[in-house]
């Protein structure tokens, strides 16, 4: 979406992303500079969530209770994430004679006829891609209003006031930039590599073209979370790594479809994937980036964490505070 500026830095803002596993929050400094005031994170019971759809309200509500309190950011802003998995995100053509201020209005009247999702009352926000004699092409990024309304509710509980919903690949995606590790001409891959699942999105010329949503399928008892609600926690697999390691082959399988895809379909074979750039919370990047270069012909590159003091499980958090600062 916009990469530009969208507001001057709120030093009171926190940004917060709630998983079907994990809360994670950071308070930033100076969001430009990746100076982090603090941070924190909280491992959620099997359960409480599953696939971004909240199952245990009232268990929530006590743990991010707890968090608010033990973080000292009861009454702050939040800038807070959209489960991936409840995020639509597709390519549609308007018509080009359409104004800028008339687009909105548009998709309004053509939801359920040109344009279906798959719920009713559809929150969407959309990004130009480019234009042509006949068409104009935007990406769509839709929500259930009941969704994101679920969500908005259960912070306003906790005394947290939300202001700013978001999407990870967008975020993640800010990070890129002001590490300087895109161009406009790449067609960048973005893999994020977390427990429940890979989050895949592709940039070109700083615009979000494909995303892909793609479930692990492991079980979450496997993973050794250490509950703690202060310290930043180190992920460990319990049983045999090769487990671990036969998951994540099946994922680049798939991976290595969408590149084919992305390349053979949505470019006529005209133009593929030319970086790759992984992340996430899964202890196996090293393995997945030896695993990436050993079958693909693109350089694959790690966010590094040099230059601030999380690590990769924080990258999406470091992109939502940068949502606010002038990064062109």
């Amino acid at each position: 979406m916009n990469f530009g500026r969208l507001g001057l830095f709120n030093k009171r803002r926190i940004n917060l992303i709630i998983q079907d596993h994990v809360i994670r929050f950071v308070e930033m400094k100076n969001p430009e500079l990746l100076d982090v005031k603090s941070s924190g994170e909280r491992y959620i019971p099997d359960g409480v969530i599953q696939d971004g759809t909240i199952v245990d309200r009232e268990s929530l509500f006590l743990i991010l209770e707890e968090c608010v309190d033990d973080w000292e950011i009861k009454g702050r802003e939040v800038q807070f994430l959209i489960p991936d998995s409840k995020l639509v995100i597709r390519k549609q053509h308007i018509p080009s004679e359409l104004l800028e201020e008339e687009i909105k209005g548009y998709l309004y009247m053509e939801l359920g006829s040109s344009i279906h999702l798959p719920f009713e009352d559809p929150l969407f926000d959309y990004v130009l891609i480019d234009k042509d004699e006949a068409d104009r092409d935007i990406l769509l990024f839709a929500a259930s209003e009941q969704l994101v309304a679920e969500y908005t509710s259960l912070l306003e509980d906790v005394k947290l006031k939300p202001v700013v919903a978001d999407a990870s690949s967008v975020a993640l995606y800010r990070l890129l930039f002001l590490k300087q590790l895109v161009k406009p001409e790449d067609h960048t891959l973005c893999l994020q590599f977390d427990i429940p699942a890979v989050q895949l999105s592709v940039f070109h010329n700083h615009k979000p073209l494909f995303f892909n949503h793609i479930k692990m399928e492991n079980d979450m008892t496997g993973w050794n979370f250490n509950h703690s609600t202060h310290d930043i926690q180190l992920i460990k697999w319990q049983g045999e790594l090769g487990f671990v390691h036969g998951l994540i082959e099946d994922k680049l399988v798939e991976i290595e479809r969408i590149i084919n895809y992305y390349k053979f379909t949505i470019n006529q074979g005209q133009q593929g994937v030319t970086k790759i750039v992984l992340t996430g919370e899964l202890p196996e990047l090293t393995y997945i980036q030896e695993r990436l270069e050993g079958k693909l012909d693109v350089p694959v590159i790690r966010v590094d964490s040099s230059d601030h003091s999380l690590p990769a499980q924080f990258n999406v958090m470091l992109g939502l505070s940068l949502k606010e600062v002038q990064l062109c």
